[in-house]
């Protein structure tokens, strides 16, 4: 199946016409009749439009239910007001604005087994708010390099709370912040994070793969030298861990 196949796949199940999506993307009809023929692929900044239309992941668009999908490759870095302001201006001209939201995160683990260690997280479960959205979301590290990433909608977090204290998994840590995402080079979505208590933060990653896991990282890596960034500040715990434990 192509990108055209399951675009045309989501959008009947939404009960759009062509029409319906094209006006949702402001592009005409016949763009989306070009994708769903396989005649041309939607650019990236626009897989990030019909996602969120279609309440699915980018990932999902591009590689359907290849493993790939449910892969994160990403890097955090600890920056300055200063360092922020910077890259903010920068972002502004040379890369796509996508969007500007408040997220607020809220983790748990089991009471049986620990996914925080006196390191750092190698696995979490939380709750993410994005706006009316509520999603469950699991992910498991490998190496800090990347890692499987798996994640559902959720209708009601009252009764998940409640299904979570019956499950015997407890709150560690909610997480606030403000995030402005950019798209880079049309291959990286780049996240400015402003987060309460902890301060400044780059994220980097990748949003289309072409090359293996280990050389995509490494091209992050080069990036984020090529952005002026201190890769010795390079976040290997996540946030919920500072939350707890302090920077």
């Amino acid at each position: 199946m192509s990108i055209g196949d399951r675009i045309c796949k989501l959008r009947k199940s939404k009960g759009f016409t062509q029409l319906d999506l094209a006006n949702k993307l402001f592009i005409t009809d016949k763009a989306i009749s070009s994708w769903e023929q396989n005649r041309t692929e939607p650019s990236l900044e626009m897989l990030v439009k019909i996602a969120e239309i279609l309440d699915c992941s980018i990932g999902y668009l591009v590689y359907g239910d290849n493993p790939r999908s449910d892969v994160e490759t990403e890097i955090k870095i600890k920056i300055t007001k200063d360092e922020y302001d910077v890259l903010s201006n920068f972002m502004k001209q040379n890369a796509k604005f996508i969007k500007e939201s408040n997220q607020v995160d809220t983790y748990y683990q089991p009471t049986y087994r620990k996914f925080l260690n006196d390191k750092e997280i190698n696995e979490w479960l939380r709750i993410g708010e994005r706006g009316n959205k509520k999603i469950l979301n699991y992910k498991n590290w490998h190496d800090n390099m990347y890692c499987d990433e798996y994640e559902v909608e959720i209708d009601n977090k009252e009764n998940l709370d409640r299904i979570f204290n019956v499950l015997g998994l407890e709150q560690i840590a909610v997480v606030d912040k403000t995030r402005v995402n950019y798209l880079y080079l049309d291959k990286y979505e780049i996240s400015l994070d402003f987060v309460k208590t902890l301060g400044y933060f780059i994220e980097i990653e990748v949003k289309k793969y072409t090359k293996e896991l280990i050389d995509e990282y490494n091209d992050i890596l080069k990036l984020a030298k090529n952005l002026n960034l201190n890769l010795d500040n390079i976040d290997k715990r996540g946030y919920p861990y500072h939350i707890i434990y302090g920077w």
